[in-house]
């Protein structure tokens, strides 16, 4: 800085300008903080720091669909802004390896030539499996970044420091830029004492809060939450005395990222004689990656892969390690509910645990797999009944205990839907920052920010919902998921025309195929006032115009044919004529 203000000054003297001139010169470059997902979600995280020619992101997270999503697989984020610039972009720091942080980096990096990634070492193997997936493992620039080591990117530089969450090597964010320095927390809790024995760096946040820190970017996921999150060795504790008690077989479900809680589980597992047999892609993904890298430690032998083998072990050695803690309709632990999957059936005195705690909206999904469990004879055991599952995200307890570390002039909640950001909100100023600093964003929004002051830019980057359906990407419109909730409501009938080509007359009455509808043998009348209403139509239609374009003609049926159905029986199904020329 003494450098450019000697340059600047020697302008000055050179030129005899003005000062002042200068002074707002200077003052012209501002540092932008853009999120383009993150905030008004639980997911799709990444946000956008902007400084003259560089560009930082930080995460590339994937959403998983919310229930009115029908059929979409997963939503990205927007990315529309960033590749007008990608040339400006100097490098993507990732936080830590969920999904909703690395899952979207198949899709948004060939968009972006493949900037390099900055991240711990377990977080860039998964990235690296993820890639591998896409068949672009070999395109991506991958920099595995120890704690504390400095990244330089353009105009800013950055630094990774340790933090707890449910995967290991979770880290914050230090970033300097010109303007002043920022501390974005990543997913973070304090835990005093975690399974793996590495605790939070507090002594490195704390130095950070000395630091003057501009603006603070905090997890508000349990915001709402009093206390501090609970450890997730006491959760250890919990599980090993199920393994030690249970007679015959268990069955532990839980994501197949808390690595740390794998681990606990093996050691059990030693302890009381139990070989581990591995259920779901992702789970057997994520514990070679992480045993390769030496996350995961395990005698040969005691890890196998889960085949019919299974049944020459006594119960009481059994353990399964599956996915499907949700509740999701293909999963491993849904299959074994149902009776569907190929190696496992529940049987009188299997003890099933559901390590996790039900993401919103899948409450119902999980109760059906918990009542298919119980009606098979399976003892379930749950957070409601015992302490079997604590979040990685940070209670208010934790919260208070960042801001105070950090002391930042502004505070930016991220990570959450808005009442979760809100209530972050209340905590910030309950610690002392100024109510008028704590600055609430949208996705898309811009704050501008100088070394004094931190302002809400009127205009706004696009946001919009980028959706992964099959192999598909892109916005597949609000009509393409009307249409599939009215299937799903109403169900579907298609109504099949033959016609002679050169009259347009009919050949017949027209025959119905109908799904999810009504089954059209069963329920005679209704098919039959179907086809002469269908019939009536078109000859209606053909009379009144015999040039009559094809799509009018197809409009007129469907106006009839959903005015009879609602007055018949109050439902509207989506109607496809089909009129096939002879």
């Amino acid at each position: 800085m003494d450098k450019i203000e000697n340059w600047i000054k020697n302008k000055v003297e050179t030129n005899h300008t003005s000062p002042t001139k200068f002074k707002q010169f200077k003052q012209t470059k501002k540092l932008k903080i853009i999120p383009l997902g993150g905030l008004e979600e639980i997911g799709k995280n990444i946000l956008i720091l902007e400084y003259d020619n560089s560009i930082l992101v930080i995460d590339m997270g994937l959403q998983f669909p919310e229930e009115n999503m029908l059929g979409i697989d997963y939503v990205i984020p927007d990315i529309s802004y960033l590749e007008k610039k990608k040339d400006k972009i100097k490098g993507v720091i990732i936080t830590h390896g969920h999904l909703d942080h690395i899952g979207a980096i198949p899709h948004l990096l060939p968009r972006l030539n493949f900037p390099p990634i900055y991240a711990t070492k377990l977080t860039i193997g998964l990235i690296q499996k993820r890639l591998e997936e896409f068949c672009i493992n070999k395109k991506a620039i991958l920099r595995e970044t120890p704690y504390k080591k400095e990244i330089k990117l353009g105009s800013f530089s950055a630094e990774l420091f340790r933090v707890n969450h449910s995967i290991p090597d979770g880290a914050g964010v230090f970033i300097r830029t010109p303007i002043g320095n920022l501390v974005h927390t990543g997913d973070f809790k304090f835990d005093f004492t975690p399974a793996d024995d590495k605790p939070a760096d507090f002594s490195t946040i704390a130095k950070y809060g000395n630091e003057d820190i501009l603006a603070a970017f905090l997890d508000s996921t349990n915001s709402k939450k009093p206390g501090f999150t609970p450890s997730e060795r006491s959760i250890g504790k919990t599980l090993d005395k199920i393994i030690r008690n249970a007679k015959g077989r268990i069955i532990i479900s839980s994501f197949s990222s808390l690595i740390s809680r794998i681990q606990q589980v093996i050691d059990s597992c030693i302890r009381y004689n139990r070989k581990i047999f591995i259920s779901g892609r992702s789970m057997v993904d994520n514990i070679d990656i992480a045993s390769k890298l030496g996350y995961i430690k395990a005698p040969k032998g005691l890890i196998r892969k889960l085949s019919t083998n299974i049944n020459n072990l006594p119960s009481n050695q059994i353990l399964v390690l599956t996915t499907g803690s949700q509740g999701e309709s293909m999963s491993a632990l849904t299959r074994i509910s149902l009776g569907a999957h190929s190696h496992i059936k529940i049987k009188p005195g299997d003890t099933v645990v559901l390590s996790s705690s039900p993401i919103v909206g899948n409450e119902r999904a999980i109760y059906t797999v918990i009542n298919n469990l119980c009606a098979k004879g399976a003892k379930v055991i749950d957070n409601s009944s015992m302490d079997v599952h604590v979040s990685g995200h940070a209670h208010q307890g934790d919260l208070k205990l960042m801001y105070s570390l950090l002391k930042p002039k502004y505070a930016i909640p991220v990570h959450g839907e808005l009442y979760m950001r809100i209530k972050q909100k209340g905590l910030a100023e309950e610690i002392g920052i100024d109510p008028n600093k704590v600055i609430m964003m949208n996705n898309g929004d811009i704050v501008e920010a100088t070394r004094n002051s931190m302002r809400k830019s009127k205009v706004k980057v696009p946001a919009n919902h980028i959706v992964i359906d099959g192999l598909g990407v892109g916005d597949i419109g609000t009509q393409v998921i009307r249409d599939r909730k009215i299937m799903a409501n109403n169900g579907v009938i298609v109504v099949l025309f033959r016609a002679y080509e050169k009259s347009g007359h009919l050949v017949g009455d027209p025959d119905l195929i109908s799904k999810g509808f009504i089954y059209v043998k069963e329920i005679k009348e209704i098919a039959k006032n179907t086809k002469l209403r269908a019939k009536k139509a078109y000859n209606d239609a053909i009379s009144s115009n015999p040039n009559i374009s094809l799509k009018d003609l197809k409009y007129k049926i469907k106006g009839a044919l959903t005015r009879f159905f609602i007055k018949r029986l109050n439902r509207e199904p989506m109607i496809l004529p089909l009129i096939i020329k002879v």
